[in-house]
């Protein structure tokens, strides 16, 4: 008896420091995530007489919204395009991709995880194997095809490369979570006649939305900051996008000062945030889906 509360003891004081432990490494993470963003809101607040003064280095002095105004008229005036248009061309080019990139990796998902047909894990490999071919090892391949297309300087020339790169990451997370829905719901479905395409209209995608919004977030982010094929097919700068027009912005001819080129930075990061803000829920549900069923 003494020997079993003994062990339920030292069992007690490993979970506890384990607990404790666990939480430092969190808090760690946090700070090491946070800090760089929020020091770049900090400094893009700051004046030009405080721009290197501030408490605990976050904390500004004096604070101005002067540096943003600024970021506006500097893009418009030499970059050839403003904010709002870049913001225009940012959203029709990422949401463009991903919405046709999700309807095409849905489609598939469902065919994968409902149906058997010969190749099927063959193809679905094909796809997956797909993600893991450099970007830069088709750009040349990809600039010929847009300019014989004759669809360069135009948002198609980046769409389609866009929904491309995006499909196998989407399919990846779709399958899985389509597996992971109860075979007993889908049975009862087919016993009241419903045919396969409205099974997956009326069942299957309500059901999934916590996986869809993953996908959303995830292949946003990665349309949204994208800068190569965005720098190389779009030239016309009245077409560019954030990650370019920022680009141009640091490594241009004119000294931009740090308050403005801070404030631009933050400018593109804000709808990251209302993004991840409006699907954050079933963002977190969809990622610890799997965690849970395991």
């Amino acid at each position: 008896m003494k020997s079993k509360t003994l062990s339920y003891g030292i069992r007690k004081q490993r979970d506890f420091g384990f607990y404790i432990f666990s939480r430092i490494v969190i808090v760690i993470t946090i700070v090491v995530i946070l800090f760089p963003i929020l020091y770049i809101f900090s400094v893009s607040l700051r004046t030009k007489d405080t721009l290197y003064k501030s408490i605990f280095y976050l904390i500004p002095e004096a604070i101005t919204y002067q540096n943003y105004v600024d970021a506006f008229n500097y893009a418009k005036a030499h970059l050839d395009v403003s904010f709002f248009e870049m913001f225009r061309n940012s959203i029709i080019c990422t949401g463009v991709s991903i919405t046709i990139a999700i309807i095409l990796s849905a489609f598939a998902s469902f065919g994968f995880s409902n149906f058997r047909f010969r190749g099927k894990e063959l193809i679905y490999t094909l796809i997956i194997a797909s993600f893991a071919v450099p970007v830069q090892a088709s750009l040349i391949p990809l600039f010929f095809i847009n300019r014989n297309l004759g669809i360069l300087n135009t948002y198609l020339a980046v769409i389609l490369p866009y929904i491309g790169f995006t499909i196998p990451i989407a399919t990846l997370i779709l399958r899985s979570f389509f597996e992971q829905i109860p075979i007993e719901i889908k049975e009862a479905a087919r016993v009241d006649g419903v045919s396969n395409f409205q099974m997956f209209l009326k069942i299957i995608l309500p059901l999934s939305k916590p996986a869809i919004a993953t996908c959303g977030i995830l292949l946003f982010l990665e349309t949204w900051n994208e800068f190569l094929f965005a720098l190389i097919f779009l030239q016309n700068p009245k077409i560019q996008t954030f990650p370019v027009a920022l680009a141009k912005i640091a490594g241009g001819k004119y000294l931009v000062p740090l308050g403005i080129y801070t404030a631009s930075i933050m400018i593109t990061v804000i709808p990251i945030l209302i993004i991840f803000l409006i699907f954050q829920k079933w963002f977190i549900s969809g990622v610890t889906l799997g965690a849970i069923k395991g």
